[in-house]
């Protein structure tokens, strides 16, 4: 039946006979199927048939029948015949006073008039993205649209019937692939709808409950930043996020060259341009979501809710990005923020706090940790860490860096160094001159370029990484030239990461370049005296191979990561127009250097100019396991014992068509923060029993930490 409520209006005569033949004898069906049961046939009559079937004159009053009562076919047959009669006067009276009847609208045709109105809709959406995509660095599509689109509100279209909520649920039931009430044990795609999983199950199987508190820190990108600017082209967006929210996609579309402005830092002081302000969003909301429906940290706030955990004694301490972390301080004073907000976590619940971090987030915590000690930071003492932080979980951590924020810094060519969401965007709509001059404002980003140089990423003879491959296979070229120029045979040489680095300087400039050098050091110490000597050296906090971890014996640092991801490693570059490094410094103008895309089909591990290698698909597997699974585990490093556990998740995605994200099982290195397992391990440690979290190792980490030579 519903089939046939649904089926279009047309067709030919004969079936539309037949199709009131089947419902004609469906319906009487039911109705001798009632009868012989015993039970009454409930008949719903037309409004307008309420006089034809008054009484006749002279006649008993009949007796109301409740819906129920058993009746006797008989009885049946004398009430279908009075319905019968009834509904005849009622059709002569219509036709004697010219009654047009309105059938009622089906259900069927509802649903099409909403689809109808939905590909009008989407429609022109469609036709909005075409003419962008064709011309993204011109305004003038842009400017129209503006103006016509203003004001506009899509919902004034719709139908008073039709509910967005409504519209909205049907489209959920058309993309859901799984019933709603399935198995959260098992099913992963109720999982990736929200279900507070695995929170539910420990709670019930392993008794978990809060204990400590819990202060959640983002990694770069991920905290939205919000204009507090009321200047210019400033005052539209006063206190909205320009850096995530639908804000920002709007104001790279219709106002790109104001969110220009806002998004970059001054040259010269790495601070706020004159006359703009950009402050980093407070509360579990500043990276809950990075946009409605894109969950960043919100699935591991469900879960720690189902702990008990609430505002009172959880947070998320978000910051701005952009800055270098010697610059939060000075301008946000968010350390000084941090400590007292740990230490008064104490004071009120005689408990310590779990750091829980993310990305860049794992380098601003080993910034924290050395700043609260030294007597030109926080000046906590060396006891301060051991007597209020609990426990470091670093998920899909940055130790070592990142290898494609060099690209981003030499041809401003990000390659999703910036959310998949934002990707998309800032590549189709801003030219690589702009990105460059973007991402080199952010002295931020600086401090995720790789450290460790040649001894850890490898040289011209190879890496600790490199793959060998068989004769049968394909050609795997060694990640030890970070930057190829067209395999050396060009008149600029291949570049090692200490080549690399060196060729940034020349890129850089001089502003850049003097602000890079005032905040970071790349480099090893290999000896105590290097370390003793730069304890209080902040340039020296960020890279962990040229600080030691604190003195806290009684914290563990937990290193959750995920690997089997394809992962930049290194690339092929071309330079345009010169043919000498030294020709490469600019002050403005498109980048010369630039990702050389040719094919190179006999190599395996090269896509358009990009070396592919293991990591969890932003990170290569250096950078989060080394110092985890060795370095940290040496004494020069880590002189006071701090227990260091290493646990490894093998990235295993559900096909995109069920979960676009990958599901419980993805472990690349967003997704991670809504991994199954990785947030198990979470809740045990929030819940005081990290003692039960142990090392488990599932990639070739422990190989390639034995090939690097650092004592």
């Amino acid at each position: 039946m519903a089939k046939e409520a649904d089926a279009p209006q047309g067709g030919n005569s004969g079936s539309a006979r037949r199709r009131r033949k089947n419902r004609n004898n469906s319906s009487s069906n039911q109705t001798n199927d009632s009868a012989a049961k015993g039970g009454a046939t409930d008949i719903k009559m037309p409004k307008n048939t309420a006089a034809a079937l008054a009484e006749p004159s002279g006649s008993e009053p009949s007796t109301p029948t409740v819906t129920g009562t058993p009746r006797s076919v008989s009885q049946v047959e004398v009430r279908s015949q009075e319905l019968a009669s009834a509904i005849l006067k009622t059709n002569l009276l219509d036709k004697e006073l010219g009654v047009i009847k309105v059938a009622p609208l089906a259900a069927g045709r509802v649903k099409r008039r909403r689809w109808f109105i939905a590909g009008l809709v989407f429609g022109g959406l469609a036709a909005l993205s075409g003419i962008l995509y064709a011309n993204p660095t011109k305004s003038v599509h842009i400017d129209r649209m503006h103006g016509m689109l203003g004001d506009f509100d899509f919902l004034s279209i719709l139908p008073d019937s039709l509910l967005p909520d409504d519209f909205i649920q049907d489209i959920t039931r058309l993309l859901s692939l799984d019933s709603i009430g399935g198995d959260s044990a098992t099913s992963t795609v109720n999982y990736s709808k929200g279900d507070f999983q695995p929170a539910l199950t420990l709670v019930g199987e392993e008794k978990l409950e809060k204990v400590h508190n819990v202060i959640l820190i983002p990694g770069i990108i991920s905290s939205g930043l919000e204009s507090w600017s009321t200047a210019n082209c400033s005052r539209p967006y006063f206190r909205q996020r320009l850096w995530g929210t639908s804000t920002m996609f709007k104001a790279i579309l219709l106002d790109k060259e104001c969110w220009v402005q806002h998004m970059m830092l001054d040259k010269k002081t790495g601070l706020d341009p004159p006359g703009i302000k950009l402050r980093a969003a407070k509360g579990l909301d500043a990276a809950d979501y990075f946009i409605t429906g894109y969950w960043i940290w919100g699935k591991a706030i469900e879960n720690l809710a189902v702990l008990g955990y609430d505002s009172n004694d959880m947070a998320l301490a978000a910051y701005d990005w952009r800055l270098s972390y010697h610059d939060l301080e000075r301008r946000d004073q968010y350390f000084s923020t941090l400590k007292s907000q740990i230490e008064v976590a104490l004071k009120s619940t005689g408990k310590k706090t779990v750091l829980v971090t993310h990305s860049m987030g794992s380098q601003v915590t080993q910034y924290f940790m050395k700043w609260v000690e030294s007597k030109n930071g926080g000046n906590g003492g060396d006891s301060w860490v051991n007597e209020h932080i609990e426990a470091l979980v670093n998920l899909a951590g940055t130790p070592l860096g990142v290898p494609k924020t060099l690209s981003s810094l030499l041809s401003g060519e990000q390659r999703e160094t910036v959310q998949p969401l934002a990707n998309y965007l800032l590549d189709h709509f801003m030219n690589r001159n702009e990105l460059a001059r973007v991402f080199r404002s952010w002295t931020g980003l600086t401090s995720l370029l790789p450290k460790g140089g040649n001894a850890v990423w490898g040289d011209l003879l190879g890496a600790p990484d490199d793959i060998s491959s068989d004769d049968t296979a394909p050609e795997m070229v060694s990640y030890g030239a970070q930057i190829r120029f067209d395999d050396g045979s060009s008149l600029l040489p291949n570049q090692t990461m200490d080549d690399a680095l060196q060729l940034l300087t020349r890129v850089l400039d001089k502003d850049a370049l003097r602000l890079l050098q005032r905040d970071y050091m790349y480099g090893v110490f290999r000896t105590q005296e290097e370390m003793d000597s730069h304890a209080d050296d902040h340039r020296a906090w960020t890279n962990p191979l040229q600080h030691q971890l604190p003195n806290a014996p009684n914290m563990t640092i937990f290193c959750l990561y995920g690997h089997g991801a394809t992962t930049e490693r290194a690339y092929y570059y071309t330079a345009d127009n010169t043919d000498s490094v030294d020709d490469l410094r600019e002050e403005a103008g498109t980048p010369a250097l630039r990702i050389d895309k040719r094919q190179r089909a006999h190599l395996e591990n090269v896509d358009i100019g990009i070396v592919h290698g293991e990591g969890d698909g932003t990170v290569p597997l250096l950078s989060l396991g080394y110092m985890c699974a060795s370095g940290w585990r040496k004494p020069l490093y880590n002189p006071h014992g701090v227990r260091i556990v290493t646990r490894e998740f093998i990235h295993n995605p559900l096909a995109a068509f069920k979960d676009i994200r990958g599901g419980a099982g993805a472990s690349d290195h967003i997704n991670i923060l809504g991994n199954y397992d990785v947030t198990a391990d979470m809740l045990r440690i929030v819940s005081g029993r990290g003692h039960t979290v142990e090392d488990q190792f599932s990639s070739d980490i422990l190989k390639y930490a034995e090939r690097i030579n650092i004592p």
